[in-house]
């Protein structure tokens, strides 16, 4: 490719100078920009944009230029910088392109062309060469630096060099001289020198390629270690007598040498012909190479290649075309090839025998030495003979044992083939005939592979045949080839046209695949059925021109996904009958009928016109969804009437239940304007099928029109839903049934004012506007008229507020408001701690589309998608108040708490920054009979919405002070135990709930003490929270009065503002207290007793 890169302003350049020197010699300085513009303009194409900067010496055969760019669709890939050209202008008149010397102080190839996407127009073309306009000679290149990009060799490094270099043509003589070093990482350097002269037939040759350990050469041919290396060839002399020395060393140890030689016969008789010309001579070549190969390669293949390698070759070629390699050989310590062969005048073979073999001494396994994963054999023979003083038949017979790799097993493979090399007149023309027979067979036994699948899908045993056959005058036929794999057959018979007719394929395929299911592992999928297929016609491989007729039949045929599966049932048939050629593709007819669905296609594509029918029928919807029941017909037509003319189309979609859908208008030729109108009356569940984000039910009428560019400005119109309308958001566990409303479209802005009853209880309004250009801009108010929200595993509450949404929807919009919390029931995940762990990391093999789909829906696929929709991963930024004075309770692991306050969040939904918390009001911790009230406690939000908490429980024993902490997210709590002096949390818990050393404890209080420690991690709300729920209190406590006696007490808010508890104890002693909070800092709290005991008190709180 590098060539090229190079070769590419090469071209460019002179054009410049061309156009000057057809200009007016005495052209401004304005002139000039016009012609360099004109050029740029010219030379860019699709795909490719080129830039010239500073152009000067326009009239000068010394010109030069700042920059040359060129770029791509993805921005500019290569650059040339401080271009000089010294070239000759006069000759571009004679159609030569002659350049003395090109230099540029900097070539940066950034990274490789984006190849682009090649459009095809419908008329085949036929197969033509390219043809160059102008013929080259560049005498010298010079480029002090060349800079490669990272990916341009694929070894993730950018990689610089110098290239300095020049070739020759002209009067018989012709040299070429390169040098190219590595100027970064390790040394390297190619050097070139080599001419020849036509006169005395003198060729010299001087090649060298030297690099230092690690570099690029045998980096990329994946040398172990990368060792340094040298390579050289050289020689001199006539090409009578020349001889070039060839060797190859690598750290500093001579691997490979040898010579490769030319000559001619001694006894050939060189007369001259009246021009004084020699005749052509009989030269004979040869090639004696051989050496220790075997570091060049993993030490576990150096038994195949031995102490020694050798390549020798010997052959003559013939004035009158005939070539003989007699003889060739390449042999290893494990691999001998050799044989001699005779290529006559007509280029056919007159003879051959080749024979070799691989195989290891002492009957071992052979390690080929081949890329990828180790493949070893037992024994592989190949031997092939002809002669044509012995007839016409040649022989050929191939056989591999024992082949090995991980996960393939093979027994035996063996390929026999025959036939004949004939040649003879036409009767008619008495022209010469040649013709070429082959039967060949290949049986492989014993397949053994690891993937299950792909057994199931084969077998243990393939075969294949074919008889192939050509001769001058008809040309290549492939009487029948034939593959089977257990019961499922693939044959294809035909003939095959010369190159100057364009490779064309005309015949036949059919398969045959009586059992699908046996290919359903391999796919994935519970394939079942019966299917056969056939296309008879013709295919030109190289112009791309094909005539043909398909068809396929199935039975019970199934690929489990039940919507399709409905489709397929019974007997099933589909036909194709196209042809494409030099006036465009015919599509004669698509038919696709089954018991449940037929659809029909027809129609005809040119560079001018088109038209294409289509029309469906389906028998019940509820096939596809069992919602909708009825059947179902599409038809319409697009067509194109003349090569200017905009796409007209009239589509008619008729549904169950009078549903209607008619779309009309045309759309212009390149897909810039429309006019189109759709009316109808739309399910939206069809939406379900595409996204489970939100599900809806019920019908709304549309009634859209898009007048102008393709673009949402152009579109207005109406979507009014009727009564009834539910939404169902699975994700936030919310229901909603919505009143009549219409979305009115107009302006790139639909205008929305909707109202939704949730079932859970409570309402939302949302009414404003949403832009459907750039970002989406909205301008959304929200509010909430104590809506109940609730995730069963973790909170329930009721929510009362304004909200408001601005900014851009696709870009970081700005949710603001008040929202204030009713009574909110926080539940601390139950999940024993250290029970289950998170689900390992799963590669999916094979994965079917709907699991794929179903693990997107559900946000696990770990690429980053987040559900539904990326849309779901964009920051939102928040500005929201929070109020719960008190009524939100923390309870499960043992916990019973009440906490309030206000909580402010800003920051992003990507990352929540709380401004304040909601704090402890009262609460306890029970272990085992042990009621620990609660000192501290406070929760929050950070980073997102799953709550932070921290509560704290301080108790002391004899001997101990002991902090009871439970932390963390309430979906992930966890429990710390400190004390002081420090102790191991078992011995704290048996300090806590025994007084004693965990060494003193009891089989049985150990046993409760297990129980403690599983309800403090996850075991639930236990005895106490189900009565407590069950006869509807907020707080219900087994605890003990001052007196040790055992006691009950029961707590209940009468308000939001007030709340009492009530404290009985064993020897029927009564207690009863009453909250007031005047205030978010102020509260009175008073007391009274069965003795009469009476209190009151004012409490002043403020957090800071």
């Amino acid at each position: 490719m590098n060539h090229k890169i190079l070769l590419f302003p090469a071209l460019c350049l002179p054009l410049v100078a061309v156009a000057q020197t057809v200009a007016d010699q005495t052209e401004t300085d304005r002139d000039r920009s016009r012609i360099v513009a004109f050029l740029e303009d010219n030379l860019s194409g699709a795909g490719r944009t080129i830039r010239i900067e500073n152009f000067t010496g326009l009239l000068s055969s010394q010109a030069s230029l700042s920059r040359l760019t060129i770029a791509d669709d993805q921005g500019v890939w290569l650059t040339l910088d401080d271009v000089e050209l010294d070239w000759k202008r006069t000759s571009l008149l004679a159609g030569k392109l002659e350049v003395t010397s090109l230099s540029a102080g900097e070539i940066n190839v950034l990274r490789k062309p984006d190849a682009g996407e090649t459009s095809q127009s419908p008329e085949a073309k036929p197969f033509s060469l390219p043809e160059l306009p102008v013929s080259i000679v560049i005498d010298e290149v010079n480029a002090p630096l060349v800079t490669l990009g990272a990916d341009i060799l694929g070894i993730g490094e950018p990689i610089d060099l110098s290239f300095l270099g020049g070739v020759n043509l002209a009067d018989g003589q012709g040299s070429a001289q390169l040098e190219i070093q590595r100027l970064s990482g390790p040394s390297g350097a190619f050097l070139l020198d080599a001419s020849y002269d036509n006169a005395d037939t003198q060729l010299a040759l001087d090649l060298s390629l030297t690099e230092s350990k690690g570099g690029l050469i045998t980096t990329l041919i994946g040398l172990p270690g990368a060792p340094d290396m040298a390579l050289t060839a050289q020689g001199e002399g006539p090409l009578d007598t020349f001889i070039a020395d060839i060797t190859l060393a690598t750290e500093g140890t001579p691997r490979l040498s040898g010579k490769l030689g030319l000559s001619t016969l001694e006894d050939d008789q060189q007369d001259q012909t009246a021009q004084d010309t020699p005749e052509p001579k009989t030269r004979v070549f040869s090639a004696d190479i051989q050496g220790d190969v075997s570091p060049l390669f993993e030490t576990d293949y150096a038994e195949f290649f031995g102490v020694s390698t050798a390549l020798k070759v010997e052959g003559t070629s013939y004035p009158d075309g005939r070539l003989s390699l007699s003889p060739f050989s390449l042999k290893t310590n494990n691999l001998s090839l050799g044989g001699t062969i005779d290529i006559g005048t007509d280029s056919l073979p007159t003879s051959f025998d080749i024979s070799g073999s691989i195989a290891a001494k002492g009957g071992k396994p052979t390690l080929l030495p081949l890329t990828g994963p180790k493949r070893e054999i037992d024994r592989a023979t190949l031997s092939a003979q002809y002669d044509v003083t012995q007839g016409e038949q040649w022989t050929a017979e191939a056989n591999l044992l024992g082949f090995n790799q991980i996960g393939v097993s093979i027994q035996d493979v063996t390929i026999d083939a025959n036939g004949t090399v004939s040649r003879s007149r036409n009767q008619t023309t008495s022209q010469l005939v040649r013709a070429v027979t082959a039967q060949i067979d290949m049986a492989l036994n014993g397949l053994d592979v690891a993937d299950t699948k792909l057994q199931t899908a084969i077998g243990d045993a393939l075969s294949a045949r074919t008889s192939l056959s050509w001769n001058d005058e008809v040309g290549f036929v492939i009487k029948d080839a034939r593959f089977e794999a257990q019961d499922t057959v693939l044959q294809s018979s035909g003939t095959l046209s010369s190159i100057a007719e364009g490779l064309t394929f005309v015949g036949q395929a059919n398969l045959r695949a009586p059992d699908v299911s046996r290919f359903a592992p391999l796919a994935g999928r519970p394939l079942k059925g019966a299917i056969t297929a056939q296309i008879d016609g013709s295919y030109a491989i190289l112009g791309g021109g094909f005539d043909a007729q398909a068809s396929a039949d199935t039975r019970n045929a199934a690929i489990g996904i039940p919507k399709i599966d409905a489709l397929l049932g019974g007997q099933g048939t589909v036909t194709l009958d196209a042809s494409r050629d030099e006036t465009g593709i015919n599509l004669r007819s698509f038919d696709v009928k089954s018991n449940a669905l037929s659809a029909q296609a027809s129609g005809a594509l040119n560079s001018d016109t088109a038209t294409l029918n289509l029309s469906a029928q389906l028998d019940d919807l509820a096939r596809l969804d069992a919602g909708i029941s009825g059947p179902a017909a599409l038809r319409g037509t697009v067509k194109r009437r003349e090569a200017n003319a905009p796409w007209e189309t009239e589509t008619t979609l008729n549904g169950p239940g009078g549903s209607t859908a008619e779309l009309s208008g045309t759309v212009a030729q390149n897909f810039n304007t429309a006019s189109l109108r759709a009316i109808g009356s739309v399910p939206l569940g069809l939406a379900n099928t595409f996204t489970t984000a939100t599900l809806l039910q019920g019908d709304a009428a549309v009634d859209m029109q898009l007048v102008g560019p393709l673009e949402l400005d152009s579109i207005s119109g109406t979507i009014t839903t009727q009564s009834g309308l539910r939404a169902v958001v699975p994700a936030a566990g919310l229901s909603f049934v919505f009143d009549p409303s219409t979305v009115t479209l107009s302006n790139s802005t639909a205008r929305l004012n909707a109202n939704a009853t949730s079932d859970a209880g409570g309402r939302v309004t949302a009414s404003g506007q949403i832009g459907l250009t750039g970002r989406m801009p909205a301008d959304l108010n929200i509010t909430l008229n104590r809506l109940t929200v609730a995730d069963p595993d973790l909170y329930t509450t009721e929510a009362t507020g304004a909200l408001t949404i601005n900014g851009p929807l696709l870009g970081s919009p700005r949710l603001e408001g008040r929202i204030a919390l009713g009574r909110t029931d926080i539940q601390v995940a139950p999940t024993a701690f250290g029970s289950g762990g998170d689900i390992p990391e799963i590669t999916h093999k094979n994965e079917p589309a709907n699991v794929r789909q179903t693990r997107q829906r559900a946000g696990v696929l770990g690429d980053g998608s987040d559900g539904e929709s990326s849309g779901t991963n964009r920051a939102i930024a928040l500005d929201l108040t929070i109020d719960a004075p008190n009524q939100m309770f923390i309870r499960g692991r043992g916990l019973d708490a009440e906490l309030g306050g206000s909580l402010r969040l800003r920051g992003s939904t990507r990352n929540i920054v709380p401004v304040g918390r909601f704090s402890l009001n009262r609460g306890r911790l029970s272990i085992l009979g042990k009621r620990l009230d609660l000192e501290e406690g406070q929760l929050s939000l950070q980073g997102d919405f799953d709550p932070v908490f921290e509560l704290v429980a301080v108790t002391d024993t004899d001997d101990l002070i002991i902090n009871v902490i439970t932390s963390g997210r309430v979906s992930a709590p966890k429990l710390t135990l400190t004390s002081a002096p420090d102790l191991p949390e078992d011995e704290i818990f048996a300090q806590l709930l025994f007084g004693r050393a965990l060494s003193d404890i009891s089989p049985l209080q150990a046993a409760q003490m297990a129980a403690a420690i599983a309800t403090l991690t996850g075991g639930g709300n236990g005895i106490v929270g189900d009565i407590r729920d069950e006869i509807g209190l907020d707080d219900l406590d087994v605890t003990t009065s001052d007196e040790g006696d055992a006691a009950l007490r029961l707590g209940k808010y009468l308000s939001d503002e007030i709340y009492t508890d009530v404290t009985i104890d064993s020897s029927g002693k009564s207690v009863i207290n009453l909250n007031l909070d005047a205030s978010d800092t102020v509260t009175f709290k008073g007391s009274a007793s069965a003795d009469g005991d009476t209190s009151l008190g004012v409490f002043f709180e403020k957090d800071y």
